[in-house]
C-alpha cells in the first residue's frame, strides 16, 4: 500500500503547468488523459505544512474511520473502464473524510483518478460536495486544486441541503481565502447574488457575523448595489444585520458602497427599517451615521407594521439622545404630527410609557 503519491508532472511555467493526472489503473485513455492546467502540485510533506497553516487542528477526532487508500489505489472500475455509481460515491465520501481530517496522502491519491470530475461532483447527504467541505475545513489547497477542474463554475453553483454554495460557508465563517479563490472564477456575480433557501447571501452572512475583512472581499467582487439590496425571508438586509451587531465599522463600509439608498429604505416583515433597528436597539451612534448618509424624509417618516415612526420608538423608551438627534435633523413637525394605530403621537407614547419628563409641556420639544 502507498502513503504517499509522486506529484503530476508539470511544465516549467510558473505558478501553472499543462498538468495531467496519472490515470487509475488500467484506463482505456492511458497517458492521454490531460486535464485543463492544474496548480503545481507540492510534496505531500509540504503540503501539509500548508493545510497546518490554513486550517484549524482537527486531532481531536480520534473517533473517525480511517481513509483506505488501498481501496482508492485500486478501485472496482465499472463497464468500459470507469467507475460505476457506487465506487464513484464511496471514493467520494473517503474524499470527504480525508478532507476533514487532513489526511494529505489520501486527498493525494483520490486526485490521481481519472473520474476526478464525477468524484468532486458526487453529494453526501447534505447535499455538500468536496468543494463545499473544502472551504468548510479552510482547506485551500485542496480547494485551489478543484477549482481547476473544467467544472469549477459548476462546483461553485452548486448548492447543498440548505440552499448554500460554496461561498456562503466561507462568508459565515470568515474564510477569506477561500472566499477569494471562488469569486477569482469568471462571472463572481453569480456567486455574489446567490441566496440560500432562507434568503440569505454572502454578504448577508458575512454581515450577521461581523467578519469585515469579508465585506470588503465581497462588495469589491462586485454587484454592490444589488448586493446592499439583497433580502432574506424576514426582509433582514446585510444593513441590518449589521447594525443589530452594533458593527458600525462595517455600517461605515455598507453606506460608502450605496448609490440608491435602497438599504436604508429597506423594510424587514414587522416594518422596521434600519434606522429604526438602530433606534429600538438605543445605539445612537448608529442612528447618527445612519442620518448623515440622507434620504432623511424616507428614514424619519416611515413606519413600521404599527404605524410607529423612529422618535415614537426612541420615545416609548425614553432614549432621550435620540430623541434629541431625530428632531434635530429635520421634519420636527411632521413627526410630532404622526400618529399610532392607536391614535397616540410621540409625546402621548412617552407619556404612557412614564417617560413625562422628556418632553417640554405644550410644546412638544425634548427637554
Amino acid at each position: 500500500m502507498r502513503n504517499t503519491v509522486n506529484t503530476p508532472a508539470v511544465s516549467s511555467s510558473a505558478g501553472f503547468g499543462a498538468a495531467s493526472l496519472p490515470p487509475r489503473p488500467g484506463h482505456p485513455e492511458g497517458d492521454a488523459l490531460v486535464r485543463r492546467p492544474l496548480p503545481v502540485m507540492k510534496q505531500p510533506d509540504a503540503m501539509a505544512a500548508e493545510r497546518a497553516a490554513l486550517t484549524p487542528d482537527w486531532s481531536h477526532s480520534v473517533d473517525a474511520e480511517d481513509i483506505d487508500i488501498d481501496m482508492l489505489s485500486e478501485p472496482h472500475w465499472g463497464v468500459e473502464g470507469y467507475a460505476d455509481e457506487a465506487t464513484i460515491c464511496q471514493v467520494a465520501t473517503s474524499l470527504k473524510e480525508a478532507i476533514r481530517q487532513h489526511q494529505t496522502a489520501a486527498i493525494n491519491e483520490i486526485f490521481r483518478l481519472a473520474e476526478l470530475e464525477a468524484i468532486a461532483a458526487f453529494p453526501d447527504e447534505e447535499g455538500r460536495i468536496a468543494l463545499h467541505h473544502a472551504v468548510l475545513a479552510n482547506d485551500g489547497v485542496t480547494a485551489a486544486y478543484l477549482l481547476q477542474l473544467p467544472t469549477a463554475q459548476q462546483q461553485a453553483l452548486c448548492k447543498d441541503a440548505a440552499g448554500r454554495i460554496a461561498l456562503h460557508h466561507a462568508a459565515r465563517l470568515g474564510h477569506t481565502a477561500q472566499a477569494d479563490l471562488l469569486l477569482a472564477l469568471p462571472s463572481p456575480a453569480e456567486q455574489l447574488l446567490e441566496s440560500d433557501h432562507q434568503g440569505m447571501g454572502a454578504l448577508q452572512f458575512a454581515c450577521s457575523a461581523g467578519f469585515t475583512p469579508m465585506v470588503d472581499l465581497l462588495l469589491k467582487a462586485g454587484s454592490p448595489t444589488a448586493q446592499l439590496a439583497m433580502q432574506n425571508e424576514g426582509g433582514w438586509n446585510a444593513i441590518m444585520f449589521a447594525t443589530a451587531g452594533t458593527r458600525i465599522d462595517i455600517v461605515t463600509r455598507l453606506l460608502a458602497a450605496d448609490r440608491d439608498g435602497q438599504q436604508l429604505r429597506a423594510a424587514k416583515r414587522d416594518g422596521y427599517t434600519v434606522l429604526m433597528i438602530a433606534v429600538a436597539t438605543g445605539q445612537e451612534l448608529a442612528a447618527r451615521t445612519l442620518l448623515k448618509a440622507g434620504y432623511l424624509q424616507e428614514q424619519l417618516l416611515a413606519e413600521d407594521d404599527d404605524k410607529r415612526n423612529p422618535l415614537m420608538l426612541a420615545s416609548m423608551r425614553g432614549l432621550k439622545p435620540i430623541v434629541v438627534l431625530l428632531l434635530n435633523v429635520g421634519f420636527h413637525r411632521e413627526q410630532l404630527a404622526m400618529q399610532d394605530r392607536d391614535k397616540f403621537n410621540a409625546v402621548g407614547l412617552a407619556v404612557r410609557a412614564g417617560h413625562v419628563d422628556l418632553y417640554e409641556p405644550k410644546r412638544g420639544v425634548a427637554r
